[in-house]
């Protein structure tokens, strides 16, 4: 079941008061957004990447961070914007609508990205500085963390945790890399990202993350762009993506 907002909306189809949903209910993993104008509908994941991106680097969550999700979104085919409050009409009216056009082709077609890149570029600047300020952070590493472990200086339970805590801390960061790579776009952000030692930082999986952004953005296949990013590389970076590139080509 989907979350509400606390303000309820009166429907301008049958004049009924509904709640509009704007985040998943807990438990779940995504929520839907419907059209302003049309029943077409998308579904917007919890852990979307934009989402995260947004939420974390604007600092703002609930109905503030469904507006924003609302406001990147791009329009839908129809040409009208999706809503969160789908166009004031309430879930009982939407059915009746899509019953009456007697259609279940309520989502978008491929290929369809439902992020409006250009309207996030406005964003790119603010992204960029969050990475910049993450990458200068002082907070302990993976790496750091395993050496004091090893050291006999934390006990297990401590590295437990701080193993799910830098998971979910890196998380965040790989999301917002992924936003900020979306709009400098795929002829710059590889070489952004080497200029900038995201590599070093994250490692090859940053180069993979990003591809994979490039694909929902854009619609360029993973394999082709890292194949293309591979020739750019050297030493055991480039080992490491002819290897991922080998294993998601059916190479193994």
């Amino acid at each position: 079941m989907e979350k509400n907002v606390s303000k309820s909306v009166e429907c301008s189809l049958c004049q009924a008061s509904y709640h509009p949903i704007y985040e998943p209910a807990e438990g779940e993993g995504a929520y839907q957004i419907h059209c302003s104008s049309c029943v077409k509908r998308i579904q917007i994941a919890k852990s979307d990447f934009v989402r995260v991106a947004l939420k974390e680097v604007l600092g703002i969550k609930g109905e503030a961070l469904a507006l924003a999700v609302q406001t990147y979104l791009s329009n839908c085919p129809c040409g009208q914007p999706f809503s969160y409050d789908a166009g004031k009409r309430c879930p009982a009216c939407i059915k009746k609508i899509k019953r009456e056009i007697r259609t279940d082709d309520a989502r978008p077609p491929d290929f369809y990205c439902i992020w409006n890149v250009k309207k996030l570029k406005d964003l790119e600047g603010r992204l960029f500085e969050y990475i910049i300020n993450r990458m200068d952070s002082e907070e302990l590493s993976m790496q750091q963390l395993i050496d004091s472990y090893e050291a006999g200086q934390i006990d297990p339970g401590a590295y437990m945790e701080g193993i799910e805590n830098i998971q979910i801390r890196e998380s965040k960061d790989i999301a917002i890399i992924k936003t900020w790579s979306i709009t400098v776009g795929p002829e710059m952000a590889f070489r952004a990202a080497e200029e900038h030692a995201l590599i070093d930082r994250y490692g090859t999986r940053i180069l993979v993350s990003m591809a994979s952004a490039m694909e929902s953005a854009f619609g360029t296949n993973i394999l082709t762009t890292l194949t293309r990013e591979e020739q750019n590389l050297d030493g055991h970076h480039k080992k490491e993506i002819q290897t991922f590139i080998k294993k998601i080509a059916g190479g193994f």
